[in-house]
């Protein structure tokens, strides 16, 4: 898929082609109906580097790169709700919820099968889960930890800021994963996310854009793809990711899962005194 492409091209993109993938990730949908000369002028670039970009992204050529915009844009239209010009409900409340579901519907439609089997694996495969937020982040952090937590895996929220975040990056090690979170552009997640990965550690980061630093350090990114969303908005859309996690980790390994339950429910009738 395009926009996994772009994410793991980014880093070695000149200027000029950081500029079309900046535009491609944000504006696909205007993109996949663009020629590569009106593109090239759209952005005031030249076509040769429109032509250029494909062929580093791996496609033959340009027309290649919009066959694969535009399926994106289809995959898009199939789900059911996914289309955007669809007339929003009166009320305030209902229109917020309408555009959530739609944002995540989106989100969904661009997570490859791929992709979501590896996710699956990351979490089955984890001896401890530890997962990083930064600004509004942290506090979906702590719930995606406890949910995670609760499911009997090993998994805590790493402390906020430097110095806390230090020491669990220093505890890091073979089958540890780093799960990071950002609503916005994230460098403390980025550089948590970078320092795992030298140190052999799996990571995953969820994401409002494949081109954010953050996701392009990451070896697994969820992003929701919602260029036009506020920050709020994009906290919602993000959440839905997160609580497909903790679904997910619920259907992994249930004979763990049952021994933790029987494990949780003795100690809490001990903390009763019963």
């Amino acid at each position: 898929m395009i926009l996994e492409k772009i994410r793991q091209a980014y880093p070695h993109l000149t200027k000029s082609q950081k500029r079309l993938a900046d535009f491609i990730v944000s504006s696909y949908q205007e993109a996949a109906f663009l020629s590569a000369a009106r593109l090239a002028r759209r952005l005031d670039l030249n076509e040769a580097t429109v032509i250029r970009f494909a062929q580093r992204l791996g496609y033959p050529g340009y027309p290649e790169l919009v066959q694969d915009m535009r399926s994106l844009v289809l995959d898009e239209l199939r789900t059911p709700g996914g289309s955007i010009g669809e007339p929003a409900p009166e009320s305030g409340l209902l229109a917020s919820l309408g555009w959530q579901v739609q944002a995540l519907r989106r989100a969904i439609s661009h997570v490859t099968p791929e992709v979501a089997d590896q996710v699956v694996s990351a979490l089955r495969g984890a001896r401890r889960i530890y997962v990083v937020g930064e600004g509004l982040a942290c506090h979906l952090a702590s719930v995606v930890a406890c949910g995670l937590a609760r499911q009997g895996l090993e998994a805590w929220a790493a402390p906020v800021g430097a110095e806390g975040l230090s020491s669990v990056l220093a505890r890091l090690g073979p089958g540890d994963l780093i799960i990071g979170i950002c609503v916005e552009e994230a460098p403390e997640v980025a550089r948590a996310v970078a320092f795992a990965r030298q140190r052999g550690v799996h990571t995953m980061v969820v994401a409002p854009s494949a081109v954010c630093q953050a996701a392009q350090e990451g070896e697994l990114a969820l992003t929701c793809a919602a260029a036009d969303a506020s920050q709020v908005e994009a906290l919602g859309v993000l959440a839905g990711l997160l609580g497909a996690l903790v679904h997910v980790a619920a259907s992994l390994e249930p004979e763990r899962r049952s021994q933790f339950a029987l494990a949780a429910d003795a100690a809490r009738r001990a903390l009763r005194g019963e």
